[in-house]
């Protein structure tokens, strides 16, 4: 049986507007990032339609390179290794998508996907930081 959040959740998305109810308790006291999050959801409702159609498999993707030592958090990524990545975004889609005979080409998309790539990689890199800032630790036996 769900959790009864996750009832809600998904009967109510209104009263969740930015995820999962945690996720809302701690956008709660910061009014700012509240209203980043709902500029950029709006924003990202104003995409091209192939944009939003690529927009969850580069999620995916992201998702799977969330870990300690990933390519998304070096310092200078490898334009090679972002390029695999997009070809692997574009397999994934062309999978799961049913683009019809107009399907465009992997020449016509590779900017697209590598920007969409970038976007969520940037986006995660800031979440990351903010997460995970350094604590100061006070030295009180040197000043002794």
């Amino acid at each position: 049986m769900k959790e009864p959040n996750e009832w809600n959740q998904r009967m109510f998305p209104w009263l969740y507007p930015y995820g999962n109810r945690m996720n809302y308790l701690s956008l709660w006291d910061q009014p700012e990032r509240m209203e980043d999050e709902e500029d950029f959801r709006r924003l990202q409702e104003m995409y091209p339609i192939m944009a939003r159609r690529l927009k969850p498999y580069v999620d995916e993707v992201c998702s799977l390179l969330e870990y300690p030592g990933s390519m998304m958090y070096d310092e200078y990524p490898d334009q090679l290794s972002l390029r695999k990545k997009s070809l692997e975004i574009w397999e994934r889609a062309e999978k799961g998508e049913r683009f019809g005979k107009d399907a465009p080409g992997w020449e016509q998309v590779q900017d697209l996907i590598g920007v969409l790539l970038l976007q969520e990689m940037m986006c995660r890199r800031k979440t990351n930081r903010r997460r995970y800032t350094p604590v100061k630790v006070i030295d009180t036996l040197s000043k002794r």
